[in-house]
């Protein structure tokens, strides 16, 4: 008798059909601090709007800091635009304000895949461009 596997990262079904939606108006965040923006499962995409200010978006806490020494691995978001659709699968993404204060909007789709069937996406773990 079989057993049934639960959905994982790798199951490609999850990615194919829509995903569930994920949506917050309005995550403020300091300047150069990272605020972390956890998603309920593993997301299928995600997309940042910028209300006010420029953002980093980056995926680990480490990897959104500004400092020149470290490898800082982020993306920027520039006020009152937004980043593209971004096929990415994650669990959480964090976002700082890049050279102020700033607000943003996120609105993500995701799986059914939780999080305890996920990678730990940490530079630690071997994952480079993360931090």
């Amino acid at each position: 008798m079989g057993q049934w596997v639960s959905s994982n990262h790798n199951n490609a079904d999850e990615y194919v059909g829509s995903s569930l939606p994920f949506c917050t108006g309005s995550v403020a965040v300091a300047d150069g601090v990272a605020k972390k923006v956890k998603f309920p499962y593993v997301t299928r995409w995600i997309q940042v709007f910028s209300k006010t200010g420029d953002v980093r978006v980056g995926f680990t806490e480490n990897g959104t800091e500004a400092n020149p020494a470290s490898n800082s691995n982020y993306f920027v978001v520039k006020s009152g635009e937004s980043s593209a659709r971004l096929e990415i699968k994650c669990q959480k993404i964090f976002i700082a304000g890049d050279g102020g204060a700033a607000t943003v909007s996120l609105v993500a789709g995701y799986t059914n895949i939780p999080e305890n069937r996920f990678l730990n996406l940490t530079g630690s773990e071997g994952f480079s461009g993360i931090g």
